[in-house]
């Protein structure tokens, strides 16, 4: 769901053995976050682990911790709907599976305790060379939400092109543009912030670096 309509996305992934801790942040330029509503400033933080189950699948588990600093709640303060609802965190375990063949195909399947919700996601994608540097890069997920606590469910997806430019062996950076929506009656997507207006879908492109270390 778009909420802040530019903003930048710095992610740190870190990694051990099989054992990852990845954090992604999303910081709004301007004033579009202006509307106190969880998807302006959002931090996510993710622990897991992954290994290979045969030469083709492997397996992926871990947890994820949405936190919103935008809003009233603390850093530990999660949803309850039981309280004064000012919390907003929520915690999200998931497992996937992911094949090594052509279009990289992967499964995952999230719950979202506080949230109450069940989520089952298929991603693909696939890379295209255009010279030794260069790359056509395109993907796509799809998902559906399965709302236990008696809500609406629905479905979701985004596809993506990207050409990426290799830098060295340890950067490259790339440019793209997205498309995703969802089923959701009256709309899912922030198209303007400020004045409060809903789409169901939408385009949006974007720029990005890539570095390991």
């Amino acid at each position: 769901m778009q909420f802040a309509e530019t903003s930048i996305q710095p992610a740190i992934n870190l990694s051990y053995g099989n054992f990852y801790l990845n954090s992604w942040f999303n910081l709004p330029i301007g004033d579009d976050d202006l509307v106190v509503t969880p998807g302006g400033e959002e931090l996510d933080l993710v622990a897991g682990y992954s290994a290979s189950l045969t030469d083709v699948i492997s397996y992926d588990v871990g947890v994820t911790y949405y936190t919103f600093p935008d809003l009233a709640s603390g850093f530990f303060d999660v949803l309850r709907e039981d309280t004064d609802g000012l919390g907003a965190n929520t915690v999200e375990p998931y497992i996937g599976l992911a094949f090594d063949v052509p279009l990289a195909p992967s499964v995952y399947l999230y719950h979202d305790f506080f949230l109450d919700t069940t989520t089952v996601q298929g991603n693909a994608s696939y890379s295209f060379p255009l010279s030794e540097k260069t790359s056509f890069d395109v993907g796509g997920y799809v998902g559906y939400v399965f709302d236990d606590a008696g809500g609406t469910d629905y479905l979701y997806g985004t596809a993506s092109a990207d050409i990426s430019y290799t830098l060295s062996d340890n950067g490259s950076v790339y440019t793209g543009v997205r498309y995703g929506g969802s089923d959701i009656a009256g709309g899912a997507v922030i198209d303007d912030a400020i004045l409060g207006t809903r789409q169901a879908s939408g385009f949006w492109w974007g720029v990005g670096f890539n570095a390991d270390f």
